[in-house]
């Protein structure tokens, strides 16, 4: 069992690095859980995209945030050892700061699902490869939203270098091993 964090900005290429590391490695089909929601046009275009380029080589589960806990859904995959791809933290940690609740209760909310979901890694059973945004090399955004998600996603995706065996980060398609 290896957990491999894949991180990189906006078109980087690290979905596409992320999905070769199954080209070659699976006896399973590989399941890629998806965590984006098509809330407009333009991420619709987006993940029609990227269901395009996985086609059949993936099974594809789609979160269903009004129904599932994202750490259960991992640990349903890796219990019948099948290889997951986990793509991406920064959509999954959008969504929890998206909510209709106080800052303080949505701060909480995602405190509680990033410890839940580090625990479960510990649990796993099959190779897991994680995707992420690294929102950490621009600006300092100009609002207090802005500003929390790269906070959260910076602390997440630090604890989820702790956790994983690999760290690749990739940018124009190129990929820098940070940790292995």
């Amino acid at each position: 069992m290896m957990i491999s964090l894949v991180l990189g900005g906006i078109r980087s290429g690290k979905s596409a690095w992320a999905e070769q590391q199954f080209k070659s490695n699976s006896e399973l089909k590989p399941v890629y859980i998806a965590t984006a929601k098509a809330s407009d046009e333009e991420m619709s275009q987006r993940i029609a995209h990227h269901r395009s380029l996985r086609k059949a080589s993936f099974e594809t589960h789609e979160l269903d945030y009004s129904k599932e806990v994202l750490s259960q859904v991992v640990l349903s995959y890796a219990a019948k050892k099948q290889p997951i791809l986990l793509e991406c933290m920064s959509t999954w940690l959008g969504w929890w700061l998206c909510t209709n609740k106080s800052v303080d209760q949505q701060l909480l909310d995602i405190q509680q699902q990033s410890a839940t979901l580090l625990a479960s890694l510990d649990e796993l059973d099959s190779d897991l490869v994680i995707v992420s945004n690294e929102v950490g090399l621009g600006l300092v955004s100009d609002n207090a939203m802005g500003r929390r998600f790269a906070d959260e996603l910076g602390r997440l995706n630090q604890a989820l270098a702790a956790k994983a065996d690999k760290v690749v980060f990739v940018s124009a398609g190129l990929p820098l091993v940070l940790k292995e």
